[in-house]
């Protein structure tokens, strides 16, 4: 729940009085990926995020939605007169809220599992293929180089990634320093 209203973030708020009650998916299923847009270390990668993506998110978008509503339709919150301005009472095919879901759906700035840590076999590879980091925060195959940051966690937190970004920093020094 926000205090404030905007049309999206980085735009100036309405110059309303306003709440806005978010959405968010603390499992999500969907993955996206980051891809170099070309050799030139300078040139900002390609970020394909891939929200919504499957069946399971995009029915807990729409349950959320529904949700959202109950809870501002409840009779401890009619005095304020809550009024619906996005999605708009007019979407309530399931179908509307999920294209709504994807317009509206944003970031909450907490990426995380684009060079994800975890376990090896006797032979050193991958137990998973999306793993490229080993539990020292390694990369696999590069000598001298680690990861230390969100993208080492092979999924993301029920909650802000900063305490787990400090404890893999944390597991990553030690590691360094014996």
């Amino acid at each position: 729940m926000q205090p404030l209203s905007l049309p999206k973030f980085g735009e100036p708020l309405h110059k309303f009085s306003a709440i806005t009650p978010s959405v968010c998916n603390l499992r999500p299923t969907s993955r996206g990926h980051v891809r170099l847009a070309s050799a030139d270390p300078l040139t900002e990668p390609k970020i394909f995020c891939n929200y919504l993506s499957t069946d399971e998110d995009r029915e807990i978008a729409v349950r959320g939605l529904r949700m959202t509503r109950r809870i501002m339709a409840a009779p401890a919150l009619a005095r304020y007169q809550p009024d619906e301005m996005l999605p708009g009472p007019r979407l309530q095919s399931d179908e509307d809220l999920e294209q709504a879901a994807r317009e509206l759906g944003t970031t909450i700035f907490h990426p995380v599992g684009t060079a994800t840590m975890g376990a090896f076999d006797s032979q050193g590879r991958p137990r998973s293929p999306n793993t490229v980091l080993d539990t020292d925060c390694r990369v696999l195959r590069v000598a001298g180089l680690r990861v230390v940051d969100a993208s080492a966690m092979p999924t993301i937190t029920s909650g802000n990634t900063n305490a787990p970004v400090m404890l893999i920093a944390e597991r990553a020094a030690r590691a360094i320093l014996s």
